[in-house]
Protein backbone atom coordinates (compact mmCIF):
# COMPACT_ATOMS: atom_id res chain seq x y z
CA UNK A 1 0.00 0.00 0.00
CA UNK A 2 1.48 3.29 -1.12
CA UNK A 3 1.26 6.81 0.29
CA UNK A 4 -1.00 9.42 -1.31
CA UNK A 5 -0.26 13.06 -2.06
CA UNK A 6 -3.11 14.18 0.20
CA UNK A 7 -2.29 17.22 2.40
CA UNK A 8 -1.29 16.12 5.89
CA UNK A 9 -3.76 18.54 7.48
CA UNK A 10 -6.63 16.46 6.04
CA UNK A 11 -5.60 13.29 7.90
CA UNK A 12 -7.66 12.67 11.02
CA UNK A 13 -6.63 10.88 14.22
CA UNK A 14 -2.99 11.41 13.33
CA UNK A 15 0.03 9.34 14.22
CA UNK A 16 3.38 10.21 12.66
CA UNK A 17 6.71 8.50 12.10
CA UNK A 18 10.03 9.43 10.46
CA UNK A 19 10.08 8.54 6.78
CA UNK A 20 13.06 6.40 5.80
CA UNK A 21 14.73 6.76 2.42
CA UNK A 22 15.29 3.06 1.95
CA UNK A 23 13.73 0.46 -0.29
CA UNK A 24 10.15 -0.54 0.49
CA UNK A 25 9.75 -4.23 1.08
CA UNK A 26 7.77 -7.04 2.68
CA UNK A 27 9.62 -9.42 5.00
CA UNK A 28 8.08 -12.84 5.60
CA UNK A 29 9.61 -14.49 8.68
CA UNK A 30 8.77 -18.07 9.59
CA UNK A 31 11.24 -19.70 11.95
CA UNK A 32 14.69 -19.57 10.33
CA UNK A 33 13.18 -18.95 6.88
CA UNK A 34 13.13 -15.30 5.80
CA UNK A 35 12.18 -13.81 2.45
CA UNK A 36 12.32 -10.10 1.65
CA UNK A 37 10.47 -8.91 -1.45
CA UNK A 38 10.48 -5.55 -3.22
CA UNK A 39 7.48 -3.57 -4.53
CA UNK A 40 7.33 -5.76 -7.64
CA UNK A 41 7.19 -8.96 -5.57
CA UNK A 42 10.75 -9.93 -6.50
CA UNK A 43 13.07 -11.37 -3.86
CA UNK A 44 15.94 -9.14 -2.74
CA UNK A 45 19.26 -10.81 -3.46
CA UNK A 46 21.78 -11.56 -0.75
CA UNK A 47 21.28 -9.73 2.58
CA UNK A 48 22.10 -12.93 4.47
CA UNK A 49 23.06 -11.16 7.71
CA UNK A 50 19.83 -9.16 7.66
CA UNK A 51 17.77 -12.31 7.10
CA UNK A 52 19.46 -13.96 10.07
CA UNK A 53 18.80 -10.89 12.21
CA UNK A 54 15.11 -10.85 11.26
CA UNK A 55 14.79 -14.55 12.14
CA UNK A 56 16.38 -13.88 15.53
CA UNK A 57 14.16 -10.83 16.15
CA UNK A 58 10.97 -12.81 15.48
CA UNK A 59 9.17 -13.33 18.79
CA UNK A 60 6.21 -15.14 17.22
CA UNK A 61 5.80 -18.15 14.94
CA UNK A 62 5.27 -16.31 11.66
CA UNK A 63 5.29 -12.65 10.67
CA UNK A 64 4.71 -10.60 7.55
CA UNK A 65 6.21 -7.13 7.93
CA UNK A 66 5.91 -4.02 5.79
CA UNK A 67 8.90 -1.73 6.06
CA UNK A 68 12.11 -0.42 4.53
CA UNK A 69 15.39 -2.08 3.65
CA UNK A 70 17.99 0.58 4.45
CA UNK A 71 21.50 0.42 2.96
CA UNK A 72 24.46 0.92 5.27
CA UNK A 73 24.51 1.49 9.02
CA UNK A 74 21.57 3.04 10.85
CA UNK A 75 21.82 6.48 12.47
CA UNK A 76 23.17 6.35 16.01
CA UNK A 77 21.91 8.12 19.10
CA UNK A 78 18.50 8.66 20.62
CA UNK A 79 16.60 8.97 17.38
CA UNK A 80 13.40 7.33 18.52
CA UNK A 81 10.55 7.93 20.89
CA UNK A 82 8.75 5.46 23.11
CA UNK A 83 6.06 3.47 21.29
CA UNK A 84 2.45 4.49 21.90
CA UNK A 85 0.99 2.70 24.93
CA UNK A 86 -1.72 1.97 23.73
CA UNK A 87 -13.13 -18.68 5.28
CA UNK A 88 -9.85 -19.68 3.45
CA UNK A 89 -7.11 -17.13 3.30
CA UNK A 90 -3.81 -16.99 1.39
CA UNK A 91 -0.65 -17.94 3.20
CA UNK A 92 1.71 -15.26 4.44
CA UNK A 93 4.22 -16.11 1.70
CA UNK A 94 1.49 -15.70 -0.95
CA UNK A 95 0.52 -12.37 0.56
CA UNK A 96 4.15 -11.27 0.45
CA UNK A 97 4.24 -11.89 -3.30
CA UNK A 98 1.06 -9.99 -4.15
CA UNK A 99 0.06 -7.70 -1.32
CA UNK A 100 1.86 -4.39 -1.81
CA UNK A 101 0.61 -3.26 -5.21
CA UNK A 102 -0.87 -6.18 -7.14
CA UNK A 103 -1.81 -5.65 -10.77
CA UNK A 104 -1.27 -2.64 -13.00
CA UNK A 105 2.08 -3.65 -14.46
CA UNK A 106 5.63 -3.46 -13.15
CA UNK A 107 6.36 0.08 -14.37
CA UNK A 108 3.17 1.64 -13.00
CA UNK A 109 3.67 0.01 -9.61
CA UNK A 110 7.25 1.18 -9.34
CA UNK A 111 6.36 4.68 -10.58
CA UNK A 112 3.66 5.00 -7.91
CA UNK A 113 6.15 4.13 -5.18
CA UNK A 114 8.85 6.40 -6.52
CA UNK A 115 6.42 9.33 -6.55
CA UNK A 116 5.16 8.45 -3.08
CA UNK A 117 8.64 8.14 -1.57
CA UNK A 118 10.19 11.24 -3.09
CA UNK A 119 13.60 10.49 -1.59
CA UNK A 120 17.10 9.83 -2.94
CA UNK A 121 18.34 6.34 -2.15
CA UNK A 122 21.76 4.80 -2.00
CA UNK A 123 22.28 1.60 -4.03
CA UNK A 124 21.51 -1.59 -2.14
CA UNK A 125 24.51 -3.94 -2.10
CA UNK A 126 23.40 -7.59 -1.72
CA UNK A 127 26.70 -8.34 0.03
CA UNK A 128 26.85 -5.11 2.04
CA UNK A 129 25.41 -3.96 5.32
CA UNK A 130 21.67 -3.38 5.48
CA UNK A 131 18.91 -2.93 8.05
CA UNK A 132 15.15 -3.44 8.12
CA UNK A 133 12.82 -0.81 9.58
CA UNK A 134 9.41 -2.37 10.30
CA UNK A 135 6.48 0.04 10.06
CA UNK A 136 3.54 -2.36 9.90
CA UNK A 137 2.53 -5.93 10.76
CA UNK A 138 0.26 -7.59 8.19
CA UNK A 139 0.25 -11.23 9.30
CA UNK A 140 0.76 -12.90 12.68
CA UNK A 141 0.86 -16.63 13.34
CA UNK A 142 -1.48 -17.65 10.54
CA UNK A 143 -3.87 -14.71 10.82
CA UNK A 144 -4.06 -11.77 8.38
CA UNK A 145 -4.31 -8.42 10.18
CA UNK A 146 -5.30 -6.21 7.24
CA UNK A 147 -8.68 -5.25 8.67
CA UNK A 148 -7.36 -4.22 12.07
CA UNK A 149 -6.82 -0.49 12.70
CA UNK A 150 -3.24 0.64 12.16
CA UNK A 151 -2.66 1.42 15.82
CA UNK A 152 -3.73 -2.08 16.82
CA UNK A 153 -1.38 -3.58 14.22
CA UNK A 154 1.39 -1.42 15.66
CA UNK A 155 0.69 -2.68 19.18
CA UNK A 156 0.93 -6.25 17.96
CA UNK A 157 4.18 -5.40 16.16
CA UNK A 158 5.70 -4.20 19.45
CA UNK A 159 5.15 -7.62 21.03
CA UNK A 160 5.95 -9.75 17.97
CA UNK A 161 9.25 -8.27 16.77
CA UNK A 162 12.34 -7.61 18.82
CA UNK A 163 15.03 -5.12 17.89
CA UNK A 164 18.76 -5.23 17.20
CA UNK A 165 21.42 -3.14 15.51
CA UNK A 166 19.88 -3.89 12.11
CA UNK A 167 16.22 -4.59 12.92
CA UNK A 168 14.11 -1.72 14.20
CA UNK A 169 10.45 -0.93 14.70
CA UNK A 170 9.79 2.52 13.31
CA UNK A 171 8.67 4.83 16.09
CA UNK A 172 5.23 6.43 16.03
CA UNK A 173 4.29 9.61 17.88
CA UNK A 174 1.13 11.58 18.52
CA UNK A 175 0.79 15.32 17.87
CA UNK A 176 2.27 17.77 18.48
CA UNK A 177 4.65 16.31 15.90
CA UNK A 178 6.63 19.57 15.90
CA UNK A 179 8.32 18.44 19.10
CA UNK A 180 10.19 15.81 17.07
CA UNK A 181 11.33 17.94 14.12
CA UNK A 182 14.70 18.84 15.63
CA UNK A 183 15.55 15.30 16.65
CA UNK A 184 14.54 13.83 13.30
CA UNK A 185 16.45 16.47 11.34
CA UNK A 186 19.55 15.86 13.44
CA UNK A 187 19.47 12.22 12.30
CA UNK A 188 19.16 13.19 8.65
CA UNK A 189 15.43 12.80 8.08
CA UNK A 190 13.80 15.30 5.72
CA UNK A 191 10.27 13.85 5.69
CA UNK A 192 7.81 12.17 8.01
CA UNK A 193 4.80 9.95 7.40
CA UNK A 194 1.35 11.04 8.56
CA UNK A 195 -1.25 8.28 8.99
CA UNK A 196 -4.74 7.84 10.35
CA UNK A 197 -4.46 5.63 13.44
CA UNK A 198 -7.66 3.82 12.37
CA UNK A 199 -6.55 3.11 8.81
CA UNK A 200 -6.78 -0.42 7.45
CA UNK A 201 -4.25 -1.95 5.12
CA UNK A 202 -5.78 -2.09 1.64
CA UNK A 203 -3.51 -3.75 -0.94
CA UNK A 204 -3.60 -2.77 -4.56
CA UNK A 205 -3.29 0.99 -4.59
CA UNK A 206 -2.65 4.25 -2.80
CA UNK A 207 -4.03 4.94 0.68
CA UNK A 208 -5.84 8.24 1.13
CA UNK A 209 -5.20 7.85 4.86
CA UNK A 210 -1.41 7.84 4.51
CA UNK A 211 0.69 10.74 3.25
CA UNK A 212 4.20 12.19 3.44
CA UNK A 213 5.08 15.66 4.75
CA UNK A 214 8.34 17.60 4.69
CA UNK A 215 10.03 18.51 7.95
CA UNK A 216 10.27 22.33 7.97
CA UNK A 217 13.80 23.70 7.67
CA UNK A 218 13.17 26.01 10.63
Amino acid sequence: MAFSDRPAREIRNVIAEPHWGGYRGLAHVSGPEVSIRDVDGDEYLGLDQLRAALAEANLALELLLDGYVVPGPLPTGEGTAKPIDLESTPTASEMARHLVLPGGGRDSRRDAYERAMGTHREPLDPEGEAAFIAMDLLWLDGEPLLQLPLLERRRLLESALGESDVVRRNVVVRPPVEAWYGQWKALGFVEFAVKDANSRYVPGGVSREWTIARIPKR
